[in-house]
């Protein structure tokens, strides 16, 4: 792994997103992320494994610690089980992996002006749970 970069993010849109979100983290129920490779390059560059990330709570109070241990940047529309197995369990069907992030990101597209198509560019990024410590 060659990353070593430290981020910090918030999941979710919304208190509530948020928080169901970092407990499915804490849990380890929830393994992966994603994000508009259009947003990552904004924000600073394309993480890679190796790459931290402090995720935030809605107060931006760090919560956790997560180490990337795997990147992969395809189209929307490529999106398989493969990928959506690490989601949290209510969003690991393709279908409504797709349907979540679709309107999820076409709001945030919307904001700046721009439209969502099936090809745009995500970035799938797996994670271990580093602290708090896991349980098992």
């Amino acid at each position: 792994m060659k990353g070593g970069r430290l981020v910090a993010r918030r999941l979710g849109s919304t208190k509530e997103m948020c928080d169901l979100l970092l407990g499915l983290v804490l849990e380890e129920r929830k393994t992966c992320t994603y994000s508009l490779a259009q947003f990552l390059e904004e924000e600073g560059g394309i993480p890679e494994p190796g790459d931290r990330i402090v995720f935030l709570d809605v107060e931006r109070e760090p919560r956790c610690l997560v180490e990337l241990d795997g990147c992969e940047q395809l189209a929307f529309n490529e999106v398989s089980e493969r990928h959506t197995a690490g989601e949290g369990p209510a969003a690991r069907e393709v279908s409504v992996w797709r349907r979540i992030h679709r309107a999820y990101w076409s709001k945030w597209l919307e904001a700046r002006e721009q439209s969502f198509h099936e090809e745009i560019a995500v970035m799938w990024q797996s994670f271990r749970l580093l602290h708090p410590r896991p349980a098992s």
